[in-house]
């Protein structure tokens, strides 16, 4: 690779890297104020709602957050904004019928504060009609940063200055939502201003559209599915240390969020039409690896450590719930990269679906299994087991898509998945 592509790369990667830390850093500034000012329980009943959130969040999204990067990105430049408005239709009618959905199952869970529940559910929702991926697949960090990114992060930096001098969970949610609409409404805006073809707009009947993401959107709800289930099960079974998973959970999904401006990279990187496809799907894949079993130690050995402090020791995490839960975090790596960078190129979206369903089915049984008989490092271990089943997968998939077919053209979304279907 030259210097001037070498600079490309780093600027790039870079760029996405700033917004994910700055989300991280505001993320983990505000476990140990929110448990402050809020108390454990509190705290504690608030990652549920964003885990329960996260969950209805996948039938909003409908499948554009997981392999939108990568469609946008081989998509005709000027034929992008009518995909996003779109799809932007289809998230805001999903959005109608999934929040009062979302809220009912808080309240059965829960059985708190209904009003708090019902703005949980419709606040962290809201995410879910963003532009991230969108600006990924464009491959401009900066309007990712600007547009996304700025909002939320003020947003939420209101929220903790308002929690700190109410002590009000629903002053917290009340800003974190007006940042989240004000990120979604300024993304639109800027996606609607871009240069774009005058002449084409996509009418696809909304039926037809959502059937069209229905390998993605089924590939991460099941995904979805066995990474809220510890965090329900631990609820139900065994509630007097859901705040130790909790903290647990949130200190894994902030490793996640970490890992993002790597596999936003690759998603606008890898699918690249210009017959170095391959090459750059195992550099990928390679990186992935390596990345996953470095920070899955970190997580492991450090969790510990940093749950103790950021809970002022609260919340402490036994090593024997971070050390698989860092396992758990090689199979995450793998794969987010393989799965939603390599293979969403290849036009190989089934595979997602399958990948998640084996996850579920090796996962799902073990964590109520282990969860009823009171142990939350099983548990964990379960997640591990789950996450690894499933890069396995995702990796003999790329393996023998790569062997069969050396190259393959997105086909502005349409992949191998779908010409299969249509012969």
């Amino acid at each position: 690779m030259s210097s001037a592509g070498i600079r490309g790369v780093a600027g790039r990667l870079s760029g996405f890297t700033v917004s994910v830390i700055i989300v991280t850093l505001l993320g983990i500034v505000a476990i140990p104020l929110l448990i402050l000012t809020l108390g454990r329980d509190t705290w504690g009943m608030l990652m549920l709602i964003q885990i329960v959130a996260q969950f209805g969040g996948i039938l909003v999204a409908f499948g554009w957050g997981a392999v939108g990067a990568a469609t946008v990105a081989g998509i005709q430049e000027d034929r992008r904004p009518a995909f996003f408005r779109r799809s932007l239709q289809a998230r805001a009618a999903l959005y109608a019928c999934v929040f009062p959905l979302i809220a009912l199952l808080l309240i059965a869970l829960t059985r708190g504060e209904i009003l708090i529940l019902i703005l949980g559910a419709a606040v962290y929702l809201l995410p879910y009609l963003g532009a991230n991926w969108y600006f990924t697949g464009e491959g401009r960090p900066k309007r990712l940063l600007l547009f996304d990114t700025v909002p939320t992060v003020i947003g939420g930096v209101l929220g903790l200055v308002g929690v700190w001098f109410t002590h009000e969970l629903w002053v917290y949610l009340v800003f974190q939502g007006l940042g989240y609409v004000a990120a979604v409404s300024i993304s639109a805006f800027v996606v609607r201003r871009s240069p774009q073809d005058d002449d084409f707009e996509d009418r696809t009947p909304l039926r037809a559209l959502l059937a069209t993401q229905r390998h993605a959107v089924s590939a991460t709800l099941v995904s979805s599915l066995y990474v809220t289930l510890p965090m329900i099960a631990v609820e139900a079974f065994l509630p007097a240390l859901q705040p130790m998973y909790a903290m647990a959970n949130q200190l894994f999904r902030y490793a996640s969020i970490a890992l993002l401006p790597i596999q936003q990279f690759f998603q606008s990187w890898v699918p690249v039409d210009d017959g170095g496809r391959p090459r750059r799907m195992r550099i990928a894949t390679l990186s992935a690896v390596g990345i996953g079993i470095i920070a899955g130690a970190l997580i492991a050995f450090l969790s510990p450590w940093v749950s103790t402090l950021l809970s002022v020791g609260a919340n402490p995490v036994p090593l024997s719930v971070s050390l698989p839960l860092g396992v758990a975090f090689v199979g995450i790596a793998i794969a987010a990269v393989v799965g939603y960078a390599c293979l969403v190129s290849l036009g190989r979206v089934r595979a997602l679906a399958v990948s998640t369903m084996i996850g579920a089915i090796v996962g799902a049984p073990l964590i109520i299994l282990f969860a009823v008989l009171g142990s939350v490092p099983a548990v964990a271990w379960a997640v591990a087991i789950s996450e690894l089943c499933v890069a396995g997968y995702l990796l003999s998939v790329l393996r023998r898509a790569l062997r069969e077919h050396p190259v393959h053209p997105l086909d502005n979304g349409i992949g191998t998945d779908a010409r299969e279907e249509r012969a």
